[in-house]
């Protein structure tokens, strides 16, 4: 008996297939996530990439930090002043809500800052701040980002897909 071969395969195999590439992708991710392990980042002066101010009202200029992709957490400006201890300003940042609370953080110009962000998952696991170059995923607990002394002006922050926002005044 003769076996009739085809061109295409079964579309088992596709699904099995696509399945251990997938598989292997997340495996990969995961180890280098862990490998990352960091839980404070130093932003020192050359990571700072820009002070630029928000951007008038569009989406992500700081306006709130409702989550565009899954509609949780809140739009409402939610401000937020760090405390002098030391040398060092300091705020903490949660996000249990599924949004950043405060969203929008108050410091003192001039004067070295450090910021915890909480444990997050999903739309919040990660923060990043392009104005002062810092990213951190958040699911492996709270992480402090460390700046230095900034100048007055708006630094915007997000999630790493940049649908939740906040910003940071500096005065």
């Amino acid at each position: 008996m003769t076996e009739k071969k085809t061109k295409n395969g079964s579309p088992a195999r596709y699904i099995i297939v696509t399945a251990i590439i997938l598989a292997a992708f997340l495996g990969s991710y995961s180890l280098a996530v862990a490998k990352a392990g960091k839980t404070t980042v130093d932003v020192g002066t050359a990571g700072i990439l820009a002070a630029t101010p928000a951007l008038n009202g569009t989406a992500g200029a700081g306006s709130g930090s409702a989550c565009a992709c899954c509609g949780s957490g809140s739009s409402t400006p939610i401000e937020g002043a760090a405390t002098v201890e030391g040398d060092v300003q300091k705020i903490s940042v949660d996000l249990s809500t599924g949004s950043y609370d405060p969203n929008v953080i108050k410091l003192k110009a001039g004067i070295p800052t450090e910021i915890t962000f909480g444990q997050s998952s999903g739309c919040t696991a990660e923060v990043l701040s392009k104005d002062l170059g810092f990213y951190q995923d958040l699911t492996g607990g709270p992480v402090t980002v460390k700046l230095p002394a900034l100048d007055a002006g708006t630094y915007s922050f997000s999630c790493g897909m940049e649908m939740v926002f906040g910003s940071i005044v500096v005065e």
